[in-house]
């Protein structure tokens, strides 16, 4: 059985049933468990069957759960919502699933994903990488938030049972330290997946570009149609995408065209179940009147098309 979970707060359970709907178009029999970090009441839950919510009182005897509460909850809850990202996956193996894929809850997908079930047949963990530039002479402030923010998304990684012992360390490393402060040369729970490659044996490094497609990576995973189906560097079909606000704000101005039929159909799904997607857009609305510094932001992305490609002229010469 193919089994998913994601973390969210209450008032984002219809992220949930959208990436949930998302899932259920693949394998009428996908898993989604969902842990909600407030354990506030639940609105709009329409009781799909593959849908099996917890509680964070649930997992209140797990290893480590506790103590992350204490820690991050009264700080900000976002810190306690990533902590609990190795909990929740470790939690579900170590109660009978063999495999399992942690997803943020505004990812969707769009094609067949059974195939990353099946990396898991050889790989103890999965990561997909941000695909960010990795010259500074093209892009240095991709080059620049590579090294800050970590090589890998942790809105995605896939463990089996042989992953618990790196989902354990993981964990501990979450209760060290999370932080968003760049002096504290950490990254929220995000940085230390960095090191899982060195660390553990069967890390594996997903090659796959049409996975985990994020704004960051625009210019490295590269939106081509072919014929009439999107490929990622001509040769990738878009698995899914990570829907978060800077990729929104990309799409709605007008910078990634190509995504604009994925957005529509994941925007579509939020009005089927009754919660627009506009009352989740929050300072979308703002972003979408840039100020003076945005607009100077795109104009800078423009030169940096330019620089690359003198870059690469130069190279060639």
């Amino acid at each position: 059985m193919n089994t998913f979970c994601t973390i969210i707060t209450a008032d984002y359970f219809p992220h949930a049933l959208a990436l949930y709907k998302s899932l259920k178009k693949f394998d009428q029999q996908a898993l989604l468990y969902v842990l909600v970090a407030d354990d506030k009441s639940l609105s709009g839950h329409d009781n799909e069957t593959g849908i099996q919510i917890l509680a964070v009182s649930q997992l209140k005897g797990y290893p480590l759960t506790q103590e992350l509460y204490n820690k991050y909850a009264h700080i900000r809850m976002d810190f306690f919502r990533w902590s609990l990202k190795p909990i929740l996956i470790s939690y579900l193996l170590e109660t009978g699933f063999k495999k399992v894929l942690f997803v943020d809850c505004d990812i969707f997908f769009f094609n067949d994903y059974r195939f990353l079930f099946e990396a898991l047949n050889q790989s103890a963990i999965i990561l997909t990488p941000h695909w960010y530039s990795v010259s500074p002479a093209i892009n240095e402030n991709e080059f620049v938030q590579l090294l800050t923010s970590g090589f890998f998304n942790a809105g995605f990684i896939g463990s089996n049972r042989n992953g618990l012992p790196a989902l354990q360390w993981w964990a501990n490393a979450c209760h060290y330290k999370m932080s968003e402060c760049k002096a504290e040369r950490v990254y929220v729970d995000q940085r230390y997946l960095d090191l899982l490659p060195l660390l553990f044996e069967n890390v594996q490094i997903l090659s796959h570009k049409g996975c985990n497609l994020g704004a960051g990576n625009y210019e490295t995973c590269k939106r081509i149609l072919v014929g009439n189906t999107l490929l990622i560097d001509g040769e990738y079909p878009v698995v899914f995408v990570h829907f978060y606000k800077p990729l929104i704000e990309q799409i709605l101005k007008g910078y990634d065209p190509l995504l604009v039929p994925y957005f529509n159909e994941y925007k579509k799904v939020f009005e089927e179940i009754g919660a627009p997607f506009r009352h989740f857009m929050g300072s979308l609305a703002k972003q979408l009147q840039p100020s003076v510094m945005m607009q100077l932001k795109w104009k800078l992305r423009i030169r940096t098309r330019i620089k690359a490609l003198l870059y690469n002229l130069a190279h060639k010469l």
